[in-house]
């Protein structure tokens, strides 16, 4: 029981990542910045 609760906290944390990041490109792309590899804006 304690196991699935700590799973679905994993889980949880990697979308909340995952939306982060799909978040943040989207704004890149709206500005015209391609977003790299280290979250840095491309030259």
């Amino acid at each position: 029981m304690k196991n699935k609760a700590f799973l679905n906290w994993i889980v949880a944390a990697i979308i909340v990542l995952g939306l982060f990041y799909a978040l943040n490109h989207g704004v890149m792309s709206m500005q015209g910045l391609p977003l790299n590899i280290d979250l840095t804006p491309a030259q």
